[in-house]
């Protein structure tokens, strides 16, 4: 029998822009602090708060304490808030679903999300999986707002593409610090992998060694069971994908998308069919997408 065959690479299909409304489940839209009671994530559908790969954006309301700024959307370098200023401020996301910086209230005040370690259990962060929202903001005039109450969830991760070439503004600004180098058929590195899919595998555009790529593999079962090492990013979620042959359809392993290792490695073992070949990919997927 034949050695199957890897195929190295695979990405999902890349989002298009959405229009700039909340992105906040309308059944799951309220955190909870003591001192200040609820506060609606949603707002209304156009002002409401909006959850972005590298930052949020919008506000959130509650009753006794009125309008909360979570940030303008328009980060001065495109990509991330400084909240060095009050003209840059806001809450950043690290693609992973880890919130940081500072939200603010006129009647109350800076709400801090970026108090936390990196592995404190409290800290302010979202599930890539189903948006539940979990951990705890905290404002020195109001105390602990608990994001994390089963009340609080996102649909989607949004993001914007205003010069409508495939990529997410802010990605673009975040590498690239303009939106004139990457767009459709790109590859700033040259290592054959465009910047679009660089984009959604959540890989370094401007690093020819970074890019998706199953690394090892090894066999069981008389060649009919394999386990597989690819790179991945805690920001993306995967699938393993197989078929027999070139021309055949890509198949899903029976693993469906799942969160990567802890790490730059993921390592995943599945079941194929008996044959004289077989080939492999895996597949980013961003997670939440619209």
């Amino acid at each position: 029998m034949k050695r199957p065959l890897l195929l190295l690479l695979g990405f999902g299909l890349l989002a298009g822009s959405v229009v700039a409304q909340t992105t906040i489940n309308s059944g799951r839209a309220f955190a909870y602090g003591a001192n200040i009671g609820w506060i609606n994530f949603r707002g209304d559908d156009a002002n409401g708060v909006r959850v972005g790969e590298f930052f949020l954006s919008g506000f959130a309301y509650g009753a006794n304490v009125g309008w909360i700024n979570l940030g303008s959307g328009a980060p001065s370098n495109g990509f991330s808030y400084n909240n060095t200023s009050t003209t840059d401020c806001g809450v950043n996301h690290d693609g992973a679903g880890n919130l940081s910086g500072f939200a603010y209230g006129a009647n109350i005040g800076w709400i801090n999300f970026g108090w936390a370690a990196p592995n404190d259990p409290n800290r302010p962060t979202f599930n890539l999986t189903t948006g539940q929202f979990s951990g705890f903001a905290y404002g020195a005039n109001v105390g602990w707002i608990n994001l994390g109450a089963g009340y609080l969830a996102t649909d989607r991760i949004a993001g914007a593409d205003t010069d409508g070439d495939g990529i997410d503004d802010a990605w673009e600004m975040h590498w690239f610090g303009s939106l004139g180098v990457a767009g459709v058929g790109t590859d700033f590195d040259h290592d054959g992998v465009s910047d679009a899919a660089e984009a959604v595998a959540d890989t370094d555009p401007t690093n020819p060694n970074d890019f998706l790529r199953i690394v090892s593999q090894s066999y069981a079962g008389g060649m009919t069971q394999v386990a597989l090492q690819f790179t991945s990013s805690p920001a993306r979620l995967y699938r393993l994908e197989h078929k027999a042959d070139l021309t055949g359809t890509w198949e899903d392993s029976g693993l469906g998308t799942f969160s990567p290792d802890a790490g730059a490695m993921t390592t995943r073992d599945f079941s194929f069919p008996t044959g004289p070949h077989h080939f492999f990919r895996a597949v980013a997927v961003k997670p939440l997408a619209p």
